[in-house]
């Protein structure tokens, strides 16, 4: 069965693959290049969000005031693993050798896949994250390695709630790096080395 949902597959024939989660408004091109930057042999799949917000393409919906709206975000999820377990299927990757690089609401995308399904993702890089779900952090996440990069006055990732987050996710087991440079809601060249550096 071919998979409906626009995508994009690149196939480096290696075990390791890289889903890609675009930022509000891009498309399934857009995080291409970063992918190749971040784990330049992995496979690359980058989806497009489903949900239309004023022509923008989204991974799930938010309220006029900005807040996640929950079921969206948990509806999200479902349809990111399916689409995963389709697209395994189809490409025949390794399920087992999966991350996530997203930025913004692709980021919280990713980190709403690993705090419901944990066993989807090995790894996830969120650029300019937030916690998505308001939910607790309450599965075992030992084993999974998170990169969260935001900069200092970022107003969609207030560092409070980021780091009231990583504290979560220590806590059910999960090795995080929480990267921060001066900047607002943009990706740091500086840290797309520095986690390429872990990566590679």
């Amino acid at each position: 069965m071919s998979i409906q949902r626009p995508h994009v597959w690149i196939d480096k024939q290696s075990d390791q693959t890289l889903l890609l989660l675009h930022g509000t408004g891009a498309d399934e091109n857009d995080l291409i290049q970063l992918g190749e930057l971040i784990s330049p042999n992995s496979n690359l799949l980058s989806p497009r969000g489903t949900v239309s917000e004023n022509g923008m393409n989204r991974f799930f919906e938010r309220t006029p005031q900005g807040e996640f709206v929950q079921s969206s975000v948990l509806d999200a999820v479902t349809e990111l693993t399916e689409f995963i377990e389709a697209a395994a299927e189809q490409y025949g990757f390794d399920r087992t050798n999966l991350s996530a690089c997203g930025f913004s609401n692709g980021a919280n995308a990713a980190l709403a896949v690993l705090m419901i399904n944990p066993e989807v993702l090995n790894l996830v890089v969120a650029f300019g994250a937030t916690k998505p779900l308001n939910q607790p952090v309450a599965v075992d996440l030992n084993g999974k390695l998170v990169f969260i990069a935001n900069g200092d006055v970022d107003p969609y990732a207030p560092v409070a709630i980021t780091e009231g987050f990583v504290a979560e996710l220590k806590a059910c087991g999960a090795e995080v790096e929480l990267l921060t440079h001066p900047g607002g809601h943009q990706i740091s060249s500086a840290h797309i080395q520095q986690i390429n550096s872990h990566l590679t």
